[in-house]
This record gives structure tokens, C-alpha cells and sequence, in this order.
């Protein structure tokens, strides 16, 4: 899922400075020091062996000395740091996570009114990118340790490492201009079309035909036409019935013709393709419709897209926008990541801790809430850090998916990454025994006597459920039977549960004198062995109630002792035919083969790669981009130019390739953005888009030609004109069409490539037909500015951006003219 690597040995510091209650907020400032009047600077000074040097500087704005004692400095940090004594003015230590503490060593003078004192902090990798500057800064005092005051003066500094103007230029200069006559009518690329003689006019508009079984999606076409649906318009007519040549329920015929349009699906789901089709026809514009016929069918089954509200949560209306953006590019799966370490985010009213604890984030009494993290703040009232969906929200969700042809797929971690699941447990045992309650620990999650020594990959030590607690199996039937009857309510049956089984940290469960007596009774008494107990229960408790299970790719994985007394993973034939898709998103140094390895084993799967599929990654290697990095750098011709079927790496010596029978277990392929570094919604727009739209060519559109041929220097040139018209229809059609219909969907426009030639300034763009507009003396364009119609001739400092059709500008690029 998530490789982000901090590193260091957990350390537990000061965690009574954690402790406020909602109401001490309130309370007045400790006299010591206003937060107010400190600024923070965070600034790398160079990267050397891998290693990221930074200045942290602390600044007095008051007006009095601030005593350097007697406080606490918190923030949270994906990357972490390097735990360590800091000379002689601080140390940083890891509390818990992505959180750490930096705290000033005694006998430091105070800190006069305009003075700084700066710390030194090393980071074990390149940050290049600022998002993996430290988030949510804030100090706790000594003698105020139930009240956290956030910094708001503070300061994010980048090594501005960028792409230049004319790296892009060169990158676009691959990217030839496709008039639009040559596009397909529909997008994504459909199976076939013809077009035919005559046009279809719409001039007295049109009328809808259905039966009652497609009663949703006539509503959708009469929304579709708008003012164009009239009882004496041309007939458009739906029908239910078989597809020419195609077996996939999905699959639709679309003819237009001079006296109408009639759209035939093999289901519902195929006639609502088929007016996301004509959709795209009619966004063309235009009173009028050229004839033509499309039969189309997915090349995948499962297209899907995963969205983390755990770690930074999302409303109920975010979700209802991605939806729609799915929707109409014709994915049929939203896998939504509900759990994790850092929130649970779905109300369950018979264990209400889950939200009442595991649902908040802040800086509160010990056992009501979770610590800060990913940038949420001390406050425990942030959207993003705290919030759940409620059992309406979540079953209008489903309702909405459901009317989209889309299917939610909830995911539930476990065993790993159920640190909020494990301390809103811990907290009812608690609460309730202080009550005599016999049935306190009916629920627990977590064994007292656990002396186990283990750090997960986010820097937890405590995010593991114990499989050998009958209480364990009681809270998952609880969980489950709670997803099940709102699936009920929703009319919209559970199918399929995630149920996690990534990451899993080494040293789990190994000094829990409960679950080694467990192993004593397995065949093989080893962790390997207690994973394949646990799963086999909760399989089958899904199978009871009819669920299907599906995982990350751990979940068809063993982990085993090496000859070198480490761990290692190797293919798990237990669960095959027991569980449905395992999500497969490791494609990095050595397992590049991985998804094909358990395709040719016998366990289905989605292709998830990293690398190419994990749109929280950043766009370019440049410290102005969102994002992570720790698996690729993903712009959007990485995930054009993805090959299910041959992906990077594997035709290397050693590597696996997919056979025959393992050609029929690959199920498609899903995106996914998990949302360490996505607070702001239109944060979501901008990592999603316009990837994607590349997502859905590659997962609905037949193998391309570039993807068949077996000479390498063909299917380059093959490639190379797919992608150009690829571009240009983005550019050029469907981001035009989102600005019509989404105004204000706040999806990536590319910076602008820039090169001077001679005395003029060439410029070009990765999405031909964006609107480029320019200034001469440096700053910023607006959607006054002149617009660029060839080669720049002013002279100055050109600077260049991209617009939208509703103003909206992207990332700007200059370059001096002399």
C-alpha cells in the first residue's frame, strides 16, 4: 500500500503533554509565551549521501524574551527524521507515527524579541518534494500540559528543484498536433464505430423511450438533453438485449441515425455506458449529430479507482463528486479505504468508540481521540483529521454508487493498520470495567500482556490485532454483520469486503504470550502460521453472510524465516478460491512479477502498481508538486504508457511472465489515492486528473496496437501516435467538456514548455488546446493577458501559463527573451 519508511526506534516521550479536553481549549494562555507571537521556518540546506540537511528556525515576535525550557515543539512528518540529540539545543525524539516531538535541552538562553535560534534536522532521504515537509506544528507548555496552541507563522522553504522550461519543452515536443476529425465520437476508445450517411437534428427536440426496468437511466437521458426533451422530438430508445459479437454484460450497441438514436445494452449497465457515450457526442455541440453506429464492450471487468478517507477524511459530497467522475468515464468500482492507523471513518452504533475515538484526531485526554497526524493539527474540530461518515451518509453513498452502475467495495484493515480500531476498543474495556461491566473486554482488540517489538512502516509499534483473542472474531463478526445490513438498507447487497492484510511489521505477535500458545496448536508454530489461522476465520465468517473477501497482495503471500534468519515472502497457495481479487500494488525493485506470479498461481487480481497507478504520487520531480515519491514520479504518460500485460521490468532475466491460464485471473486494474498529503478537496481533483482520464483508456479501450506488436522500434512509433492523439483529445475535448458540466472540478494544467530560439520564445503544452497566455515583465498571466497564437518576439522575461475555459490558470513557466 504505503511505503513511506520512517525510520528510527519508537520512543514514547512526555505523553501526558498530549492530554486536553475540547473545553480546555477554551482556557486562557499559560503566561510563558504566546504561540502568536513565534514564527517557524522549515528550509533544507543541501541533500548529501541521500541524506537531507534542514534548518528549523524558531523566531521570537513578541515583544518579551521566550525562556528556551519549559515547552514542547510537536509536528507530524511522513518522512520522519533522524531521532537524535540535536548538539546541545534540542532533541527529537518519535512519539507515535507520523508524529514527533522536538523539545529544548535546559540551559539555553532566552531568546530575545526579533532573535531566532535555528535547530539542525537530517532526514534519511531526498525531500525534494515539499509536501514532505513536517505539517501541523504546535507547542505544548510543562505547566499547561492539557493545552496544545497551534503555530500559524509557519514557513515551508524548498530546495526548488524544478523541471525547467526547457526540459518540458522537449518532453512535450514529442506531441504532435492531432486535429480533432481524427478522434473517436466517444471517449474512452471505443470497440468500433462507423460512421454513416446523413445527421440527426435535434432542433425540436428529442424524446425518451424506455422500458420500466430502465427507468434510472431514462431520468439520466432526459437530464442529458435538458431543454431538448420534448413529447414531438426525435425518439431516443432503450432497450435491454444482446450485443452483436460480445459477451460482457457491460457491452452496448449506440446507433444514431437521421430519424433517432437507440442505445442497446446487454444490461442497464450497458445503456448507461451507452449515454456516457452519447453524452460525449453531444458535448461536441451543435443542434445536429452525424450518423454513426458504436458497438463497445470494457476491455477489463473490474476498472476501479481506491480513495483513503482515513488518514485526511472527506465529506459525503467529495465522494458523491468522485463518483460522478467515474461515472463518466465508465469505472465501475470505488473501493473505499474507510481504515487505517490514523482514523476509523464509518459509524458502527453497536461499538460507538470507533467514532468517538477512532474517528478524531487532536491533541485530547488520554483515550478520546487519536494523536495528530498528515497535517490535521492539534484541534480536534479539523474536517480532514476528524469525521466519519454517518449510517445515513454511508448509505447514500451506496445509493449513489449504485445509481452510477458503480460498486463500493468497503475496505476494512486488518490485521495491521488497525491502530484506531485497537485503541477505541482498548478505551470501551477501559470505560466499561470502570462500570463492574462483565462484558468489557468482549470487544478488545489487543493483548495486555503483549510484549512484542515491532516497527510498522508509518512508525507504529501498536497497530496490530491479536488473532489469538476469541474478542478479535466477535468485533469483526460485529463489523461485518453492521456492513452487511447497511448494504441491506441501501438495496444494494454487500458483494465484496476488503479486508487489508498489507504490511504487516516483523516482530507481531511474537511476544504476546497469548498468541504464542496459539501458534504452539497450529502445524507450524510461527506467525506464517497464526496469518493463515486468522484469515481462515474471517474468510469464512464473510462466506456466512454470503461476502466475498478480497486483499492487498499480502493476503496470498506467506511470510517466512530466510536462510539469513530474516523474513520473506513467498506465493501462499492457502487462500486460493477463497477470496476474490487480491489488489497487487508492489511493482518495485524485484517485484516487478509479483501480480503475475499470483495470476499464474491462481488467485485473481487487480493491477494497483505503484508506479504507474498511485495517483498519490507526484506528477514530475519538482518541489513544486503534491504528492509522494517513494515509488515513481507519475505525470501522465506514465499511466497512458502502462502495459498490463507486459509491465516494466518483468521482460528483465528471472522475471515471470503471465501465462495463458494466468491471463484469465487478471481482473483489471484500480488507481489509487491514498490521502497522507490530501487535506484540501481540491487537492483530490488535481492528483486524480487528469490521470484519470489515462486510467480509464487503458482499463476500458482495447489493447492498443503499441501494446500487440513485438518489434520494439514499431511499437515506439505506434506508441508515440497514440499518446500525441491521447493528448490532444484531452486538451482539446474532454477537459473543455469538465469545464462545461464540473466548473469547478480543479484538475492539473500542466506548466507550459518553454524554448528560446534565436530572439523568439517557442512554446508548447503537454494537452494541445489548452489556452497559453503570457506576460513580458514577469508576473503572473491572468485571463486578460495575450494569449499565445506562435513564437513569442517581446522581449523580457515571458512568463507562460495554462488556462481553462473558466479562468482557472495552472503552474506558470518563464524564461528571459534578451
Amino acid at each position: 500500500m504505503t511505503k513511506m519508511g520512517i525510520r528510527g526506534v519508537f520512543a514514547v516521550m512526555a505523553m501526558s503533554a498530549l492530554a486536553m479536553t475540547a473545553a480546555s481549549q477554551t482556557q486562557s494562555q499559560p503566561a510563558l509565551q504566546s504561540v502568536a507571537n513565534v514564527r517557524l521556518e522549515w528550509k533544507p540546506r543541501d541533500i548529501e549521501n541521500g541524506h537531507t540537511h534542514v534548518d528549523l528556525r524558531l523566531v521570537n515576535t513578541g515583544q518579551t524574551p521566550l525562556e528556551m525550557r519549559g515547552w514542547s515543539l510537536y509536528l507530524t512528518s511522513i518522512s520522519g527524521t533522524e531521532p537524535s540529540r540535536l548538539e546541545d539545543s534540542a532533541a527529537i525524539t518519535e512519539v507515535i507515527g507520523p508524529l514527533f516531538r522536538l523539545r529544548p535541552q535546559s540551559g539555553l538562553p532566552l531568546l530575545a524579541p526579533g532573535a531566532s535560534t535555528t535547530f539542525k534536522l537530517d532526514y534519511g532521504e531526498a525531500m525534494i518534494l515539499t509536501d514532505k515537509a513536517p505539517t501541523g506544528p504546535y507547542i505544548v507548555y510543562d505547566d499547561a500540559p492539557s493545552k496544545a496552541v497551534p503555530v500559524a507563522d509557519y514557513q515551508v522553504y524548498s530546495l526548488n528543484e524544478t523541471l525547467t522550461p526547457q526540459d518540458i519543452y522537449a518532453q512535450n515536443e514529442a506531441i504532435t498536433v492531432v486535429g480533432s476529425a481524427d478522434f473517436p465520437p466517444v471517449f474512452p476508445s471505443p470497440l468500433s464505430y462507423t460512421y454513416a450517411s446523413g445527421a440527426l437534428s435535434l432542433r425540436h427536440g428529442v424524446h425518451v423511450e424506455a422500458t420500466s426496468n430502465l427507468a434510472p437511466e431514462a431520468a439520466f437521458a432526459r437530464h442529458m438533453f435538458g431543454t431538448h426533451v420534448s413529447p414531438h422530438g426525435v425518439p431516443v430508445r432503450l432497450s435491454v438485449g444482446a450485443v452483436r459479437g460480445q459477451t460482457s454484460a457491460e457491452a452496448y450497441h449506440l446507433d444514431i441515425t437521421p430519424k433517432g438514436v437507440r442505445i442497446t445494452g446487454a444490461s442497464a449497465a450497458g445503456v448507461y455506458y451507452g449515454l456516457q457515450s452519447l453524452r460525449d457526442i453531444l458535448s461536441l455541440g451543435g443542434d445536429t449529430l452525424k450518423a454513426v453506429q458504436i458497438t463497445d464492450a470494457p476491455r477489463f471487468g473490474y476498472r476501479g479507482l481506491m480513495m483513503d478517507v482515513a488518514r485526511n477524511f472527506q465529506t459525503r459530497e467529495k465522494v458523491f463528486e468522485v463518483i460522478d467522475l467515474m461515472a463518466r468515464y465508465k469505472l465501475n468500482t470505488l473501493h473505499l479505504h474507510l481504515t487505517d492507523d490514523e482514523g476509523w471513518r464509518l459509524e458502527i452504533p453497536q461499538l460507538p468508540e470507533l467514532t468517538s475515538v477512532g474517528a478524531r484526531r487532536g491533541v485530547c485526554e488520554p483515550g478520546t481521540c487519536l494523536p495528530p497526524a498528515y497535517g490535521s493539527g492539534p484541534d480536534v474540530n479539523n474536517p480532514h483529521g476528524s469525521g466519519y461518515f454517518t449510517v445515513s451518509d454511508y448509505i447514500e453513498i451506496l445509493k449513489y454508487a449504485h445509481a452510477r452502475h458503480i460498486e463500493v467495495i468497503p475496505e476494512i484493515e486488518m490485521p495491521g493498520h488497525a491502530r484506531a480500531a485497537i485503541m477505541a476498543m482498548a478505551e470501551r474495556s477501559r470505560r466499561l470495567r470502570a462500570l463492574g461491566d462483565p462484558h468489557a473486554d468482549d470487544y478488545r482488540l489487543d493483548d495486555p500482556g503483549d510484549a512484542s517489538v515491532y516497527h510498522s512502516a508509518q512508525g507504529f509499534s501498536d497497530n496490530v490485532i491479536n488473532p489469538a483473542l476469541p474478542s478479535t472474531y466477535r468485533f469483526v463478526d460485529a463489523v461485518i454483520a453492521e456492513l452487511v445490513a447497511l448494504h441491506r438498507q441501501a438495496g444494494v447487497p454487500l458483494q465484496t469486503l476488503h479486508i487489508g492484510g498489507d504490511e504487516l511489521a516483523d516482530g507481531a505477535w511474537e511476544g504476546s504470550p497469548l498468541a504464542k500458545a496459539a501458534m504452539a496448536s497450529l502445524p507450524h508454530a510461527d506467525t506464517g502460521a497464526l496469518w493463515d489461522h486468522y484469515y481462515s476465520q474471517v474468510i469464512a465468517k464473510l462466506a456466512s453472510y454470503g461476502v466475498k473477501a478480497a486483499g492487498w497482495e499480502e493476503l496470498g503471500e506467506r511470510k517466512a524465516r530466510g536462510a539469513n534468519g530474516g523474513t520473506q515472502m513467498a506465493i501462499n497457495p492457502r487462500f486460493k478460491g477463497q477470496v476474490g481479487n487480491l489488489f497487487v500494488w508492489n511493482n518495485l525493485g524485484g517485484s516487478e512479477d509479483l501480480a503475475y506470479r499470483l495470476a499464474n498461481a491462481g488467485y485473481d487480481i487487480v493491477l494497483s502498481p505503484a508506479t504507474n497507478l498511485y495517483f498519490d504520487m507526484a506528477y514530475a520531480r519538482d518541489s513544486h508538486e503534491y504528492g509522494h515519491n517513494w515509488a515513481a514520479y507519475t505525470d501522465l504518460d506514465a499511466v497512458f504508457g502502462f502495459n498490463p500485460l507486459h509491465m516494466v521490468g518483468t521482460q528483465s532475466e528471472g522475471m515471470t511472465q503471465l501465462d495463458t491460464a494466468g491471463k484469465t485471473h487478471l481482473s483489471g486494474l484500480e488507481a489509487t489515492l491514498f490521502s497522507e498529503t490530501v487535506r484540501d478537496p481540491q487537492r483530490i481533483d488535481y492528483m486524480l486528473m487528469p490521470r484519470l482520464l489515462a486510467l480509464a483508456e487503458r482499463a476500458w479501450a482495447p489493447e492498443p496496437a503499441w501494446a500487440r506488436t513485438t518489434d520494439p522500434a514499431s511499437a515506439d512509433i505506434l506508441k508515440a501516435a497514440d499518446w500525441s492523439s491521447f493528448a490532444n483529445r484531452v486538451g482539446k475535448q474532454i477537459l473543455p467538456s469538465l469545464d462545461a458540466d464540473m466548473p469547478d472540478l480543479a484538475y492539473r494544467l500542466p506548466p507550459p514548455g518553454l524554448h528560446r530560439d534565436g530572439d523568439r520564445i517557442l512554446v508548447n503544452s503537454q494537452l494541445p488546446g489548452l489556452t497559453l497566455r503570457y506576460t513580458t515583465d514577469g508576473h503572473l498571466p491572468d485571463a486578460t493577458s495575450p494569449q499565445v497564437t506562435g513564437p513569442i518576439i517581446e522581449k523580457g522575461l515571458i512568463t507562460v501559463a495554462a488556462f481553462s475555459r473558466t479562468g482557472r490558470s495552472g503552474r506558470a513557466s518563464s524564461l528571459t527573451n534578451p
